[in-house]
């Protein structure tokens, strides 16, 4: 499918940290395996995939677990994933979005 207007081709850098997790996580992989965006930050949440609802039929209990695996385009697991630009914490990171002109 092609773009219906004129694509951004500007420089995009994504934010992430340890809460960054479910569809952030995705995102933020997707832009880094489609060479998009610069990635800079801490190890996300490391969510180990999709998820599936279920319910325990007595009792009527909800409950959910990672019922597939997700990667990069270049394998890794999400899980797995390291941002480019790795930082130690929130304050370096935004330090270094700063420092990038």
């Amino acid at each position: 499918m092609t773009p219906r207007k004129t694509t951004y081709n500007g420089k995009v850098y994504i934010l992430v940290g340890h809460w960054t997790g479910s569809m952030g996580e995705g995102m933020a992989i997707g832009f880094d395996g489609m060479k998009k965006a610069k990635i800079i930050g801490t190890k996300m949440a490391g969510l180990l995939g999709a998820i599936s609802n279920f319910q325990m039929t007595e009792t009527k209990i909800g409950f959910q677990f990672p019922t597939e695996r997700l990667y990069h385009i270049n394998g890794t697991p999400r899980e797995n994933y390291v941002p480019e630009i790795l930082t130690q914490n929130i304050e370096e990171t935004l330090q270094k979005a700063r420092e990038i002109k």
